[in-house]
């Protein structure tokens, strides 16, 4: 059930294009995708890739009927979306047999070929019929019969029906035979033997499919229609490598009526990066327009607006869940006698390090007040998250005795309120949905109660946490949700540590040096990235990324909550200083956390 709270309900990869299409929700990253251009969506898992990736086909479009844009897009949009999610199972290598076939020379590559081009048929011709019964609305049955005729001459089949539906099962038919073959040679196949495979291995989707849509748009008459075609590659990332390179390849296009919509996790192999650096390798801005997923500037405002799909709100969404005077924007809050105003008072009154900072800022520790406007931006605004923290959450710090914390089970007023609950899922729509969908169990006479708010981000962030922890890591006996908790507990030291910090650290940046961060810690690192457990900060939108090395990123908000962090991209450290930060009862270091085994 751990995994299935983030991975299952919610998961657009589970749902046909028209119940995508019921709850969707328009944002500016489907402006850029439905644009006459090839598109590169790039992000961590549960963005929202695959749903914006669905609502590019036909049967989503039509039963898009929520937003007043959508009858504007249904008639406007230049394109066919052709959509094929990537299987697994596409790189032999994640087959069980996998082994078995390696004495028999390229074989592998052979069939990985064989089960791309037959997904990518069956995708076309389910484009084609929603194309026919849709768009065109021609059931002239001659027209079917013609082009089914080609179908069955360019893919090399067998004879059938000349019908979509039969020529679909007769690529499946193929399909269950080519499984048979390799059952057969692995268990019969000797290495004097001469293997013969059938023609159809020779098939390339990309040529195939240049060759029949003309022929499809002459047999239908839409030739002098200026619509093209997308082929929507979904989560290339697990696609094998020889795909990746011929998608990307094709970004610098093949032909003027083939569009390439692809999606794949926020930081490519760096075994594409020879496919970007060639002569014939693509340029964002040029070739392609790329979306980044993961800070896009409207996620709160989309994060609003699926709250308000989700629990059928038409107001404000802050009726059902309250403010959070941390984060409220309110001018009042920084007046005299407000809550503001009260906390800095007593955090003042039992932590010595604060009261030294406020002195140093010549600050009247005895008669605080907000009346100096530029205090009031330059200093209160910036500590506002820290001051609320550090009261709630220290009893008493002396320079003489230290920090003595107290202990509280629940701190619901730091994380509840909806600029909490818009700003803590970082835009994943499906972090985001699977959390109201539970909170809205919780809903009494409009209003959703703080402490309830804080349970389910609270249990949320500990399934996540526990998902992580149950990603392989490969030979490595740290989990991810190990090197997770201690970046997490290091800003925690920094926010609630015996020194009041008002530039904390709250961000890292990937060393470039091996000798100081291990290879293996940044390959768990890029495991949780495509997780969406780390978020990437600093990076161009114009640009690929192949490296973490060099990168700054930030822990997701969804995890502050385990360790009492304001929901805030402070200043960075280098992760190795995030790892060595915490001396614990564990003496945790690299050197004997992040060994491996032999």
């Amino acid at each position: 059930m751990i995994l299935d709270f983030f991975n299952s309900p919610y998961n657009a990869r589970h749902l046909e294009p028209k119940e995508v299409a019921e709850r969707f929700i328009w944002s500016e990253n489907f402006e850029k995708l439905i644009q006459n251009n090839h598109s590169v969506i790039l992000g961590a898992r549960g963005c929202g890739k695959t749903t914006l990736m669905k609502m590019l086909t036909i049967p989503a479009l039509q039963a898009w009927k929520n937003d007043k844009r959508a009858e504007i897009i249904r008639k406007n949009i230049p394109f066919y979306g052709v959509y094929i999610s990537t299987d697994i199972y596409w790189d032999v290598k994640n087959q069980t047999y996998s082994k078995q076939l390696e004495k028999i020379p390229k074989l592998s590559e052979r069939i990985s070929s064989f089960s791309v081009n037959s997904n990518v048929f069956k995708a076309l011709c389910n484009t084609f019929l929603n194309v026919i019964n849709t768009e065109i609305k021609d059931n002239d049955e001659s027209k079917e019969h013609q082009l089914c005729l080609e179908l069955i001459k360019a893919w090399k089949l067998k004879p059938t029906i000349p019908r979509l539906v039969y020529i679909k099962e007769s690529i499946d038919e193929r399909i269950d035979e080519v499984n048979q073959l390799i059952q057969d040679l692995i268990f019969n196949f000797s290495k004097d033997q001469k293997l013969t495979l059938p023609s159809y291995f020779n098939l390339a989707f990309e040529s195939s499919i240049e060759r029949i849509i003309p022929i499809f748009e002459r047999i239908y008459k839409i030739q002098d229609n200026s619509k093209k075609w997308a082929l929507c590659f979904d989560e290339l990332e697990f696609a094998p490598l020889w795909l990746q390179e011929k998608l990307f390849t094709s970004l610098r296009s093949r032909k003027q009526y083939i569009l390439y919509k692809l999606s794949s996790s926020p930081i490519l192999t760096e075994d594409l990066l020879h496919t970007f650096k060639s002569d014939f390798g693509p340029t964002s801005g040029n070739d392609v327009e790329l979306i980044k997923m993961w800070d896009f500037k409207d996620s709160e405002e989309f994060s609003d607006r699926i709250i308000k799909t989700y629990l059928g709100l038409e107001n404000d969404p802050i009726d059902v869940f309250g403010s959070n005077p941390v984060y409220s924007k309110l001018a009042n809050s920084y007046e005299t006698g407000s809550d503001f105003h009260d906390k800095i008072i007593g955090l003042a009154e039992k932590d010595d390090s604060f009261k030294k900072f406020l002195q140093n800022k010549k600050v009247d520790v005895n008669n605080i007040s907000f009346t100096n406007s530029k205090e009031k931006n330059e200093l209160y605004r910036k500590i506002k998250p820290i001051v609320y923290h550090r009261e709630f959450f220290i009893e008493k710090n002396s320079f003489v005795n230290g920090v003595k914390y107290r202990s509280r089970k629940k701190y619901y007023e730091l994380y509840s309120g909806i600029e909490v609950i818009t700003k803590i899922c970082d835009g994943n729509p499906r972090w985001l949905i699977t959390i109201i969908n539970q909170m809205r169990l919780k809903l009494k006479d409009g209003k959703i109660a703080k402490s309830d708010q804080f349970d389910e981000l609270f249990k949320a962030s500990k399934r996540f946490l526990n998902v992580m922890a149950n990603i392989p890591v490969g030979k490595s006996v740290v989990t991810l949700s190990k090197l997770i908790e201690r970046v997490g507990e290091s800003f925690k030291n920094q926010i609630l540590g015996k020194n009041f910090l008002m530039d904390p650290c709250g961000t890292f940046k990937v060393d470039t040096e091996e000798d100081l961060l291990d290879e293996d810690i940044v390959r768990i690192l890029y495991k949780g990235v495509s997780q969406g457990a780390f978020i990437l900060l600093d990076y161009n939108d114009d640009t690929f990324d192949f490296e973490l090395r060099g990168k700054r990123f930030k822990l997701s908000y969804l995890f502050f909550i385990l360790y009492n962090l304001p929901l805030r991209n402070y200043t960075a450290m280098y992760l190795s200083d995030a790892l060595k930060d915490i001396k614990d009862s564990d003496n945790f270091n690299q050197g004997t956390l992040f060994k491996t085994e032999i």
